[in-house]
Formats: structure tokens, sequence, C-alpha cells
């Protein structure tokens, strides 16, 4: 028996391990990401994803950095055969002891050895619900997007706007597309809070996600534009 609670021990340090590890991987990789621009050199985007496994494709180039604890799928395949409800027990359990679910996602469209298009995309286990900040810059808005724009005079230049996840653990995220004529603090609203990649008690809401975008909404007279039936965070009650 006491085998066996050492063992447990000595794997649940190593996970936690792993997970503050890949969070500072992650943080260090994203804040290199939120200096890149449209026109930025290619060489300054392999340097961004320095810590990441690129794979290239014609002229875009991926790179995927998951939460450290769950970088080997057979022990959490393993978990997912057990009966019922389980899964959904053991993995808040595990939330709660600091090992959150995450991924960052990026891609960038190369061309004359200059970034074209880049987009970073972050999920993580929040407190109540699945956060998502998904942020790009791109020489133009998809057609698709002006039209959804709240202010006509701008819908070419940035398009911010709140989509509801429901896939796996629900929740709620901010999408943001900028251009070059975005302003800088239209660009920066897209900063990830890389303390949501490693927390015990999980950020709350999108505004610890994205800080800076819950900033610029409040001084824009602006909200998320959707809502989830969770508890209110306390940022937004400030």
């Amino acid at each position: 028996m006491g085998t066996t609670v050492l063992a447990a021990v000595g794997l649940y340090l190593f996970l936690l391990g792993r997970e503050k590890l890949s969070a500072r991987q992650a943080a260090r990789t994203l804040d290199r990401l939120e200096t890149l621009r449209v026109g930025s050199l290619a060489a300054d985007f392999d340097h961004a994803v320095q810590e990441c496994r690129v794979t290239k494709s014609g002229s875009v180039s991926t790179c995927l950095i998951d939460a450290g604890a769950f970088r080997s799928g057979y022990p959490w395949k393993l978990v997912w055969m057990l009966p019922a409800d389980w899964p959904d027990r053991i993995t808040a359990m595990l939330r709660r002891a600091g090992l959150r679910w995450w991924r960052i996602s990026v891609s960038a469209t190369i061309g004359d050895e200059r970034i074209q298009e880049i987009n970073v995309t972050a999920i993580v286990d929040g407190r109540y619900e699945s956060l998502e900040a998904d942020w790009s810059i791109s020489n133009q808005l998809p057609a698709h997007l002006t039209n959804l724009h709240p202010n006509p005079d701008q819908q070419k230049l940035t398009y911010m706007g709140w989509f509801h996840i429901t896939s796996g653990l629900s929740g709620e995220g901010f999408r943001i597309r900028a251009t070059p004529d975005s302003t800088e603090e239209e660009m920066l609203a897209g900063r990830i809070n890389p303390s949501c990649l490693f927390s015990f008690r999980g950020c709350d809401g999108l505004c610890e996600l994205l800080p800076d975008a819950a900033r610029f909404l409040k001084e824009h007279h602006r909200s998320w534009g959707g809502w989830t039936s969770v508890p209110r965070s306390k940022c937004e009650l400030k």
C-alpha cells in the first residue's frame, strides 16, 4: 500500500513539473509571437516558435504546444475507457490539483521570406468552463467578418467577436482579427495571460484570459458580446 501511494505521489509530482515547464515554454513563445506583424521576417517567426515543433506545408508553417501533463496520450486513453462519469470526475479532480489541459496552436503564412498572416489560438480549461483566445493579423479581414462588425467605419480594419464553445468542456471564446491598419491597442488586445496555463484555481472568465481585451472593451464602452451560465468572474464585476 505504501509503495502504491509513493508511486502515485511521484507520478503526480512528475506531471505537475511537466505542466509547469510547458507553461513556461508557452509563455516565452507567446511573448515572442506578440511582437510579430505582417511583413515581419520569416526568420523572426522561426525564432518565436523555436521551442515548438514546426510543421511546414507549402507556404504555411504550423506548431502546437500542449500542456505538459497531457503530452503522453496512453494514460489518458485509459482514463476515457473507464465507466460512465469516471473520466469527468477524474479530470475535474486533476484540474483542482493543477493539471489543467490547454493547447496553444500557431500558424503563419510566409511569402517572399516575410509573414503575410499569423494566427494564434489558446484554449484552456478554466475555473468553470473552457476559455479560448483566437487572434490573427493579416492584410485584410475575411469578407464574412466585415458584415458582422459593429462599427461600419472600422469594419475593414479590426474585428472582435465572442463565440460559444460547444465541444468537450463547454465555454466561451473571443476572436480578434487585426490588420496592419489596426491600432497598436487593438493588436495588443489579443495578449494571452500566461498564468492561465498553470493555475490550481483556473482562470475565471475571458477577462482573466485576455486582460488587455477586457480593458479595451471597457474603455470603448463595449461588451464581450455573449454570455454563459457560469458565475460571473470578479474581474467582470469591477
